[in-house]
């Protein structure tokens, strides 16, 4: 990720925080040895030096960049995009149906002081019958940070989705048995009562609830397992359901999920139109204008929980943190709440100093976002595992969604991420069109490159649009204005280099 957890500054901190610095030892083998030969044996392997094998370093140009080769060793994920049939499958009404083409593609970062850093990216696909769900389908992007973010991300991307899916096959048998309660016993009980896949969908609160509760369950069983190294570790978690014709999204940290929406054609003369159902006005955040119908639109179904958010800050600094860029909690800058204060999805971040949470009386965890699983010194201040979710029916204007780490929206906003899709043909080209992007990007601005994972889905349904809920959606982070402020950009890596 852009941001990674800081260490504790001064020997003072050391000690205190030794524990924290160095993580847990899980229990391992040698307390089931009893003999004396045994332990010697062990005793004398664990002195030898260890011969792992030292890798060779990647291939780089005359500019320090990695050679294309080295770029594809570092590209893993679809070959081709796969088909599915999501929705309201059951009913047999063709406007329930979601059909669907998905790809998924994860390139490796790279760090000059650590080339061979393992990638802390992770997304996990389930395309169809999730929980036992006829048309429910669970797609996830999980993106690491810190020393163990990779052994995070993983255990989430093994965890959460196993909880959700527990939680929504008990919230439907309960449903289900609700319902059986109430039926005609002077009828036969259905054949299929107790089959899951014909146990009724649960109403939009309750399969929020089931999210929420899974994010919950997947944060405290981090915290619980010793061989997951958490303190100043842990993970974002974007995730998106599809369930009964709507899809769910549920997000801790700064991954991202967009949709890309296209406004109806005009299919009568416009001042008919306005009588029949009112002027729709679409104004883009943008170009601060409105938009045309049949344009496609990137509308946000998270928000970004950082410190740039005025919420979010004020939320953290009651919990006890203390929310400071690096220059101002070194002391070269005042501090100010209001500097470099960003329309996160709009803007892009230039300057490359964001807010970030620090204890009162030390410099870690000096994470640049508010909610994560893990990160259980970051939690003793704020940084909660409490996901934000967003509920959406998909409609016919609902063409795209991509769901993404920040190695892809550091330096792309979200209406260029869904104009890069929008002239594929298909997800997969879409998935490889914006690694490249957002690889030539971290180029422009960085000598390193972050792990970049999307998944892109095409979608198309016969569901009339709901325009005053898509104009609900758009609005998502006007809770984060922009603020002027004089910034330095960062340097690009040519200018790095010469110097």
């Amino acid at each position: 990720m852009g941001c990674t957890s800081s260490s504790p500054a001064n020997a003072e901190d050391l000690d205190a925080t030794e524990r924290v610095m160095k993580g847990r030892k899980g229990i391992d083998k040698t307390e089931r040895i009893h003999t004396a030969s045994e332990r010697a044996k062990l005793a004398k392997r664990a002195q030898a030096p260890k011969s792992e094998p030292e890798l060779p370093p990647p291939k780089l140009n005359e500019n320090g960049q990695l050679m294309a080769e080295e770029v594809a060793k570092r590209i893993s994920g679809s070959a081709e995009a796969k088909g599915i049939i999501l929705g309201d499958i059951r009913s047999g009404n063709a406007d329930g149906l979601i059909y669907v083409q998905y790809a998924v593609m994860t390139q490796r970062g790279y760090y000059p002081d650590n080339p061979h850093k393992q990638n802390q990216d992770e997304y996990y696909i389930c395309p169809s019958k999730f929980g036992n769900g006829v048309g429910d389908a669970f797609f996830a992007v999980f993106d690491g940070h810190g020393d163990w973010g990779h052994d995070c991300a993983r255990f989430a991307k093994n965890k959460l989705p196993a909880y959700l899916a527990r939680n929504l096959k008990k919230a439907r048998a309960a449903l289900n048995a609700a319902n059986l309660k109430k039926r005609d016993t002077s009828k036969p009980m259905p054949n299929d009562a107790f089959y899951p896949s014909s146990w009724p969908y649960l109403p939009e609160k309750e399969y929020e609830d089931a999210c929420r509760q899974a994010f919950l369950q997947c944060n405290k069983a981090m915290h619980d397992d010793k061989s997951v190294k958490d303190t100043l570790s842990g993970t974002t978690a974007i995730s998106v359901g599809f369930h009964a014709g709507r899809i769910t999204v549920s997000n801790v940290g700064d991954s991202r999920c967009v949709l890309g929406y296209r406004i109806e054609n005009d299919s009568t003369p416009m001042e008919e139109e306005k009588k029949e159902i009112g002027e729709v006005n679409f104004v883009s955040q943008s170009k601060d204008q409105k938009l045309s119908r049949g344009e496609l639109i990137a509308i946000p179904l998270s928000e970004d929980q950082t410190p740039y958010r005025k919420d979010e800050r004020e939320r953290l600094k009651k919990a006890g943190a203390r929310v400071m860029t690096i220059d101002q909690i070194d002391g070269l800058i005042p501090v100010n709440e209001n500097r470099g204060l960003l329309d996160l999805g709009e803007d892009i971040d230039e300057e490359g100093d964001p807010p970030r949470v620090w204890c009162q009386d030390h410099k870690y965890p000096g994470t640049a976002f508010s909610r994560s699983l893990g990160d259980t010194v970051g939690e003793d201040i704020g940084v909660t595992a409490e996901p934000e979710i967003i509920t959406k029916e998909i409609t016919k204007g609902d063409e795209i969604l991509v769901i993404a780490s920040d190695g892809i929206f550091e330096f792309l906003t979200n209406q260029r991420v869904i104009d890069i899709c929008s002239e594929c043909d298909n997800p997969q080209q879409a998935c490889a069109n914006l690694l490249q992007a957002s690889y030539e990007q971290w180029l422009h601005y960085e000598l390193r490159t972050d792990d970049i994972t999307c998944i892109v889905l095409f979608l198309k349904n016969g569901k009339p649009n709901d325009d005053e809920a898509v104009k609900k959606l758009m609005a998502i982070n006007q809770r984060v204005k922009k603020a002027k402020t004089s910034k330095k950009p960062r340097e690009d890596s040519m200018r790095q280099l010469e110097n």
